[in-house]
């Protein structure tokens, strides 16, 4: 069989050509420590990489999340911690302000130091993740969750919990209600709470219900159904105010007066003494309050002179009903507490899974794209001597000629 010069030329260079690729690759292969340079390399092996590479990419995000909820949530627990100190400070002062012996002056002292407490307290609702993210808001994040107001404080917020995303099935809360947490303190089982004073000498009854027409006009506040001297005369007076709502009316068994969306209802009790007596007076709250309106409610009670008899005993069973809330609310502190607590263990335990699926994930593009650098070295060896021998062939071959030979 006959060869042509341009076939040797041909085949020659074409052979080169291709050697010169193989070491090239090999050169890059080395030089970036990989072994799958483009898909075309490995397609099974690049598509398994380019699997791989996104779970831990996501794995990666869910680390982040959890970092975050961790700083929140962190935030949160040493936010409550401080809100679970100042109540127990908040009980101390209210058990020396019991004590008898105290004069008006010095209970308003303890007054004074209530109100800072109160200050403090409303802070702390108030408090932010240090991402000017109110903590206790809800879902309104933006939103200041507490407005000061005169019977203590309103919620801005909503029933809300924001949630993240921490693992593929798995949704870490990292923030509660301001209601959950400072709200929630029921003081009846019914919409409104009635007391009557402890000095009262009559069994009257007083009752009260939503004025359905006039719902909006419901303020949140708290009221007094108060007697005269002769028991014959009552009036309705709102306590956060201060301000009369009802005039003095007479007493009729039973009377009804509407006031700020309530009906109040007045009307005889039973035995001997079923009528209200001289100076008989009945306390009215809304069936919820906020630990804000129940701090309030005691300084109010404190800066109030209580140096009569009747004065002392009405003095203690506020603060025994204020006690008792503020039992409820940091009973609500804790539950919330617990709960950040749990999570951030939870989230401490989904860290340490994290890590080890993420070194499982590297471990697997590592066994699929990293470069075997000794096979690769001996590769390249291999190729630079098998190339230089095509060359030194190809210089040979091209020489063996007529006019090489007639030289």
């Amino acid at each position: 069989m006959r060869i042509s010069t341009t076939t040797i030329f041909q085949n020659g260079g074409g052979r080169i050509s291709d050697l010169q690729v193989a070491l090239n690759r090999t050169q890059q292969q080395i030089a970036a420590g990989r072994r799958i340079l483009s898909p075309s390399d490995d397609p099974i092996g690049s598509a398994r990489a380019l699997v791989i590479s996104q779970s831990d990419a996501v794995n990666d995000q869910y680390a982040t999340n959890r970092k975050n909820a961790i700083n929140t949530l962190s935030v949160a627990e040493n936010t409550l911690g401080n809100v679970t100190d100042v109540l127990h400070n908040v009980k101390t002062l209210m058990v020396s302000a019991g004590n008898g012996v105290l004069s008006d002056q010095e209970r308003s002292y303890i007054a004074n130091e209530l109100q800072g407490n109160l200050d403090q307290l409303l802070g702390l609702a108030n408090s932010t993740d240090g991402t000017e993210a109110y903590l206790f808001s809800g879902f309104s994040s933006t939103v200041a969750p507490y407005t000061k107001t005169q019977g203590g404080a309103s919620y801005n917020g909503d029933q809300g919990v924001r949630s993240i995303q921490v693992d593929t099935s798995r949704q870490i809360p990292i923030s509660e209600s301001g209601n959950a947490i400072f709200g929630n303190i029921r003081t009846s089982t019914n919409q409104f709470n009635v007391v009557p004073n402890p000095s009262n000498t009559g069994t009257a009854t007083t009752a009260v219900a939503i004025n359905v027409p006039t719902t909006a006009n419901l303020t949140g506040n708290n009221y007094e159904v108060a007697f005269d001297s002769t028991g014959l005369n009552f009036s309705v007076k709102n306590t956060t105010t201060g301000n009369t709502v009802v005039p003095s009316t007479a007493y009729t068994n039973p009377t009804t007066v509407t006031v700020d969306g309530m009906d109040i209802t007045v009307a005889n009790g039973a035995g001997p003494s079923a009528a209200p007596g001289p100076n008989d007076k009945y306390t009215v709250q809304p069936g919820n309050q906020n630990i804000f309106e129940t701090l309030t409610d005691v300084i109010n009670a404190l800066r109030t002179s209580a140096t009569t008899s009747q004065g002392k005993l009405e003095l203690n069973w506020r603060l025994n009903q204020a006690n008792s809330n503020v039992d409820k609310s940091l009973s609500n502190v804790l539950t919330a507490r617990t709960n950040f607590g749990t999570s951030l263990k939870e989230l401490d335990e989904l860290n340490s899974a994290g890590d080890s699926l993420g070194l499982i994930y590297k471990q697997e593009l590592s066994d699929i794209q990293d470069l075997d650098y000794a096979k690769a070295i001996t590769e390249l060896n291999q190729n630079q001597v098998v190339l230089q021998a095509a060359q030194q062939s190809f210089v040979k071959a091209t020489s063996l000629s007529l006019f090489s030979y007639m030289n």
